[in-house]
């Protein structure tokens, strides 16, 4: 159980310290190369990062040798020669984070559910025939086969959508024109259709995990402005000038009507994010698809899942080890060893070394040198 814990959590340290690249190159990227490109391009682009550190477990491992390095008695009969690591200290470390991130997802869970229940339960039907008239066309408009319950609700006072599974969309009680109600409808609709709130579920685990990597959290942000930005080119594809000064209007309108309002987690909303930047994506054409650049990077992105074992200099240490065996055997004729790098030492030395790894909490390494007595090494073979 412990050499497990251990194992995750170094994998998940070596995942944030790459992932944590990856957000710092995205966002310069995105402000230098990436802004010629379309808004759903510079969103998708996201889940690259977001599905590697969800995926920390499928991670790669580093060995490194330590010039300066000791004898260390592992058992009776295998000697490693290695220095030592305070696994313990690791062990509480990867508790602590375990104990933590189990806190925050509890809570989280907890706030979620009692946010929407309350919603839910003070929302009510939307009698306005024009209003659901508008809805029923931009179903089946969008092609939205999902059911999307249009709610009334006073507990909200910005258009919003929410519930992955059982669908709604809130509409506060505000005097909102035709040609408004259609605007905002559509925003909240195409939401659903780009599957923006498994994106924002997706996006809050990973915060949850990392929850001690501060640039996740800047990610998150800015994952929440291009989710809003790619909705508006959405919505606007193919639109002409005045249907799109319709549109930043009914954003303006919503954004003076919900001033300083802040919703629950979980929820798609017509006003929330920057005003000054979505007004300025809204007047522009829409960028290039950037779909061979995305392959590129995804791409790239899969070689941080294959494992790699970097060996430093690994001949030279075969040779240390052929010459030390010989002068062992040379200098001490009558107590003769057998020494082997781990991944070359037969398997009946491999798994006693392995139990005694276990047996301190270690975790084998290719790397490792292994000294077994001659005497006990042919009784081992027999």
């Amino acid at each position: 159980m412990n050499n497990c814990m251990i194992y995750v959590f170094e994998n998940l340290i070596q995942t944030t310290i790459i992932c944590s690249l990856g957000i710092c190159l995205l966002l310069f990227l995105k402000r230098y190369l990436f802004k010629n490109f379309s808004k759903r391009f510079n969103y998708y682009i996201w889940l690259i990062i977001v599905f590697r550190m969800l995926l920390f477990l499928f991670n790669y491992t580093v060995t490194y040798e330590i010039k300066k390095s000791k004898r260390v008695r592992v058992g009776n009969n295998i000697t490693q020669i290695d220095i030592p690591t305070d696994n313990n200290l690791m062990l509480y470390v990867a508790y602590l984070w375990l104990f933590v991130t189990i806190v925050i997802a509890v809570y989280t869970f907890i706030k979620y559910t009692r946010f929407k229940n309350l919603v839910v339960d003070v929302s009510y039907d939307i009698d306005d025939n024009d209003v659901n008239c508008i809805y029923k066309n931009l179903l089946e408009e969008l092609n939205i086969k999902k059911k999307i319950e249009l709610r009334g609700s006073d507990e909200l006072i910005s258009p919003a959508g929410m519930g992955l599974f059982k669908s709604y969309i809130f509409l506060p009680d505000y005097p909102y024109s035709k040609d408004e109600m259609t605007w905002i409808l559509k925003h909240e609709l195409m939401h659903f259709r780009n599957k923006d709130i498994l994106i924002k579920l997706l996006v809050l685990s990973v915060k949850i995990i990392y929850w001690f990597n501060p640039l996740v959290y800047i990610m998150s942000n800015r994952v929440n402005l291009d989710c809003e930005l790619c909705c508006d080119e959405s919505v606007l594809n193919e639109c002409s000038l005045r249907d799109k000064k319709e549109y930043a209007l009914a954003l303006i309108k919503s954004i003076k009507l919900s001033k300083n309002y802040q919703s629950g987690i979980l929820t798609t909303e017509f006003n929330k994010t920057s005003l000054e930047i979505r007004l300025d994506s809204i007047v522009k054409n829409k960028g290039r698809s950037g779909i061979i650049i995305g392959i590129l990077v995804f791409m790239i992105s899969i070689t941080s899942f294959v494992e790699v074992d970097a060996q430093v200099k690994v001949d030279k240490n075969s040779n240390e080890v052929t010459k030390k065996n010989t002068e062992v055997i040379k200098n001490n004729p009558n107590d003769q060893f057998q020494t082997f790098l781990y991944k070359d030492a037969p398997s009946e030395v491999r798994k006693v070394y392995e139990e005694k790894c276990k047996a301190n909490g270690r975790i084998p390494k290719d790397s490792d040198k292994i000294e077994i007595p001659t005497k006990y090494y042919n009784e081992l073979k027999k």
